[in-house]
């Protein structure tokens, strides 16, 4: 077994992960990316529907919704830049009744307080200018939204990173990380390494190897399938941008919604169907072991002891795993002239990696525990692929020369740590 030391090594070849080693790359001499697979982007990142959201779903004053109205522009940058596909065509929550319309009211003064531009109300008729094909009562319009190839843009940032002297470690697992005084060691099942400074981005593993350096144990990860059909009529497009519900205040995802992807094709999903396993993606798979550490923690179960409608909830979307009337009745809410005939089910199936605390709450925002050498990123929910590179700035910036996290740059007291607030 072989030993290769690094002054930084990045966990997880996810977006987050490749665009802090991009970042980190160009600041230290020595860093690597260490990744399970064979290739970047394999999970979450290469599996979303390519959506750039513009920041008026989080709480203002968060870091997340600074993170992702800064993570908007900066994606739409470096795709120019790169000439990746990148397409701003705007994003539209639609209430369907009256009741619904102070919701987005409320959803536009988020927007504004964080800083996105051009955000309006529209009554149905404005709305149907645009979208002909959209129903219901009033909408929200948030120009900035955008679709994006979101695997090319994770393997450009990879590209960029070992351009600027990453070293890519491609088809290595962490199975165990050991802290010394001195230094993080890194155990594959192929190799031994060591690094001044670690940092854990590794998505749907992230808690699990945080426990193994005894941080984080409050929390675990509870995977969700998420499920698309695809629109696949002759003709024009059903819709030629992003059309959403208003959110549902209990659990935070976005509802059943249609997006036009950079192939110009149209997506109906995802739905969030709790998972059997971390990459369990089909309905029939399921993994023992992650079974075993969701049901050995507390937080899974009180989610839903606190939590009656959760219940309901997970019970629905198993109901309607990959059911094409299913989707279609959601969509419909949304949309006029779909029919069943008209959607077949996609091939893009990914796993979201949801945070739980002990307490049962489902963690809307970015969680960071760190030790003496390590920084473990355990919460970077949507719109994490939005905000990756806004979050990589931010982690380089709390990054001192010196490979130490820096406790007293602003966190907006939402990130924990092993010795407290950071």
């Amino acid at each position: 077994m072989t030993t290769q030391h690094f002054d930084v090594v990045v966990i997880g070849g996810g977006i987050v992960g490749c665009a802090v080693a991009r970042e980190l790359g160009q600041r230290f001499s020595r860093v690597a990316l260490m990744e399970k697979e064979n290739s970047t982007g394999f999970h979450t990142s290469g599996r979303n529907s390519g959506v750039v959201h513009s920041g008026f779903n989080p709480e203002p004053g968060t870091l997340k919704a600074k993170l992702c109205v800064d993570g908007n522009k900066a994606i739409r940058k470096f795709c120019a830049q790169k000439k990746i596909s990148f397409e701003q065509v705007g994003t539209y929550v639609i209430a369907s009744d009256e009741t619904q319309v102070p919701i987005l009211y409320g959803l536009k003064k988020r927007g504004e307080e964080n800083g996105v531009e051009g955000i309006e109300i529209l009554s149905i008729a404005e709305v149907q200018k645009h979208e002909p094909n959209v129903k219901g009562v009033a909408g929200l319009y948030s120009p900035s939204g955008a679709i994006v190839d979101s695997q090319a843009l994770t393997q450009a940032l990879a590209s960029d990173a070992k351009a600027f002297g990453v070293t890519l470690l491609l088809g290595q697992e962490a199975v165990d990380l050991v802290e010394n005084k001195d230094l993080v060691e890194i155990h594959t099942q192929k190799d031994r390494f060591t690094a001044g400074f670690l940092l854990n981005c590794a998505g749907l593993y992230a808690d699990r190897l945080a426990h193994r350096m005894g941080v984080g144990k409050n929390f675990v990860v509870a995977p969700f399938r998420g499920e698309y059909f695809e629109v696949t009529r002759p003709g024009p497009p059903v819709i030629e941008s992003m059309v959403y519900p208003v959110p549902n205040p209990v659990v935070p995802f976005l509802g059943v919604h249609l997006t036009r992807t950079v192939m110009g094709s149209v997506l109906i999903g995802p739905n969030a169907v709790p998972a059997f396993g971390r990459e369990a993606y089909q309905r029939s798979s399921f993994c023992l072991k992650d079974l075993a550490e969701m049901a050995g923690h507390a937080g899974f179960w009180n989610a839903f002891k606190k939590n009656r409608s959760l219940i309901k909830i997970a019970w629905n979307e198993l109901r309607h795993s990959c059911s094409k009337r299913h989707f279609l009745s959601e969509a419909s809410k949304l949309v006029n002239g779909l029919h069943v005939g008209d959607l077949s089910l996609g091939r893009r199936v990914g796993i979201r990696p949801q945070l739980i605390d002990s307490d049962g709450q489902l963690v809307e925002d970015l969680v960071v525990e760190t030790t003496q050498r390590s920084v473990h990123i355990l919460n970077v929910v949507s719109p994490g692929m939005t905000s990756a590179l806004a979050f990589a700035r931010w982690v380089s910036e709390k990054t001192d020369d010196s490979l130490r996290w820096c406790r007293n740059v602003a966190s907006h007291n939402i990130l924990s740590s092993r010795q407290g607030k950071i």
